[in-house]
Order: structure tokens, then sequence, then C-alpha cells
């Protein structure tokens, strides 16, 4: 049996369309808003420790990424006061061409962290 050239390369041709037309489309990202925070307190008294984070969006959203961090230390002082206001704000991005569209993720994680002095330390 002979095999024709011509054959051959239109069959390869024919093979590889079929295997582009079904490649999945590249993987697409949701909307992230993140807040991460620390409030250190070291002395004799413990302190208040609280947060207000809000996060603002458009709904569905991809390709956008905000974040913040912050970190607060206190040493000493009597009955101190720690607070954090987080204000953070996201609009638009891309469309999915997928055309799967979640909400925008919003991550808030503030550890408040009280350390009691013994007695004799200076603070």
């Amino acid at each position: 049996m002979k095999v024709n050239p011509l054959s051959v390369g239109l069959l390869s041709i024919a093979s590889l369309i079929t295997i582009a037309s079904v490649v999945p489309q590249s993987a697409w990202a949701q909307c992230v808003q993140s807040h991460t925070g620390v409030q250190l307190n070291m002395g004799k008294s413990p302190a208040e420790q609280t947060h207000n984070t809000q996060f603002d969006n458009q709904g569905s959203c991809t390709g956008n990424v905000t974040s913040s961090t912050s970190t607060q230390l206190n040493l000493g002082g009597d009955n101190p006061r720690q607070h954090q206001e987080v204000r953070q704000q996201t609009r638009g991005g891309r469309g999915n061409p997928s055309g799967v569209n979640g909400p925008t993720v919003s991550v808030d994680v503030v550890t408040p962290v009280n350390v009691q002095t013994p007695q004799n330390f200076p603070y």
C-alpha cells in the first residue's frame, strides 16, 4: 500500500485544527480585596483593640486586586486603645470572557495581641 504524501499532509493539518478548537480558554480570576493587620500591646493593662474594615465593590469583577496592611504597636500606658479604620473600593476590571462571573472576594484579618508585662518591667 502506497501512502500519498499529500494525504498525510492534509490529515496532519486537519488534526491540528481539531486540537486547536478543543483547547480550553485561559482561567480568569475574580477580583480580590484583602486587609491584614496586627495590633500589639505590651503593658501592665490590656488595650482596647478594635477595627473597622469596609470593602466596597461593584459586584462581579475580574482581574483586580486591592490589598492593605497595618501594624500598631503600643508599649506601656494606662488603658490604651488601638483602632484600625480601613476602607477599600474596587471598581471595574476586565470582563470575564468565560462568561462565569462571581462576586468579589473580600478577606479581612486583624490580629489583636495583648502581652501583659510583669510589675518590674519598665512599661
